[in-house]
């Protein structure tokens, strides 16, 4: 493993183990819980954080799936994520951090250095990033619904005092 995807996997899991903190204290209606009309639960932004990091450290790591096929299925599936309870999102998050590690395990300094080009079929920007800069867009995208994760955490315990 390059310094660099093992870089990435040190953060992948402080990100998930700050996941797991951000939903393991707190109850089973919290997981799809919205605090407004269209807002993501819980569940979908744990469901979405680990299927994009997924996708996009696979990309960085020399396996360079189809956008359009992440987004029309597994992205649009988390999206759509409703009535999966506490204890399967903690083992899905947990199972997540041996696989990012293999992953990562297979990240070469070619792939680091390749460009990186995921086509889709819509209108939506897609920037061609090396290896590198792709697993950089993977844990930063991570840590980003991991903000919104420990967010969601507060907005319910301030909305539901003990």
């Amino acid at each position: 493993m390059t310094p660099t995807h093992e870089g990435a996997l040190q953060i992948t899991r402080e990100s998930l183990h700050f996941l797991r903190s951000s939903i393991g204290g707190l109850p089973e209606e919290a997981m799809d819980w919205k605090p407004l009309p269209g807002a993501s639960s819980l569940a979908v932004l744990v469901v979405h954080s680990v299927t994009a990091t997924r996708f996009f450290l696979r990309a960085g790591s020399g396996e360079a799936g189809s956008l359009a096929e992440y987004r029309s299925g597994d992205r649009a599936d988390a999206f759509r994520t409703a009535g999966i309870g506490k204890g399967d999102l903690l083992g899905m998050v947990t199972a997540f951090g041996g696989e990012a590690e293999a992953i990562l395990a297979k990240g070469t300094g070619e792939h680091l250095a390749a460009r990186v080009e995921l086509n889709a079929a819509d209108d939506m920007p897609v920037p061609v990033r090396s290896g590198a800069g792709t697993l950089f867009a993977a844990i930063a995208h991570l840590r980003e619904h991991v903000g919104h994760v420990q967010l969601m955490h507060d907005l319910w315990l301030a909305e539901h005092p003990a």
